[in-house]
């Protein structure tokens, strides 16, 4: 059976946070990583998150992702809890309508640049030119278009 990824309504979030708190508790320390956090993301929009380290953006990222859980708040995600969605939806929900550029890289080492990025969209089922097209058009968007040959240890932070 196929899940299939509720499209939203024109004009409405395609990512809604309402009131995110996370707080990690070491049993000696708790850090409130996010205190009331609130955005909407909608159809079209590209959003960078940005600020000091240790400010909460990865952490931000991954409870909008449904990669970690909340203390508090929700996410909806084209009007649907995230905390309603199956491992298996959010995973999907990851794999096919949202993009991460990790911290830590997560890159294969022996694949390039254009590799790597086509890579998720050739294991989701796209076709290897439509995948191909679509890498090479994301790597001109964030201008590294001219490093697609090159394997991650070529490249530089």
């Amino acid at each position: 059976m196929k899940e299939r990824v509720e499209e939203s309504v024109p004009g409405t979030g395609i990512v809604e946070a309402k009131s995110l708190r996370k707080v990690y508790d070491s049993g000696k320390v708790k850090v409130d990583a996010l205190k009331g956090v609130s955005l909407l993301v909608k159809e079209g929009e590209m959003v960078a998150v940005m600020g000091p380290s240790g400010c909460g953006k990865t952490t931000l990222l991954n409870c909008l992702s449904g990669l970690d859980d909340l203390t508090d708040g929700q996410v909806l995600i084209r009007g649907r809890l995230l905390t309603d969605m199956t491992d298996r939806e959010r995973t999907r929900y990851r794999a096919e309508k949202i993009g991460f550029i990790f911290q830590a890289y997560n890159l294969l080492p022996v694949l390039t640049a254009v590799e790597n990025v086509e890579l998720p969209l050739l294991l989701s089922g796209t076709a290897s030119c439509e995948a191909r097209k679509k890498a090479l058009e994301s790597l001109k968007a964030v201008s590294l278009e001219e490093w697609k040959d090159h394997k991650p240890s070529e490249l530089s932070g």
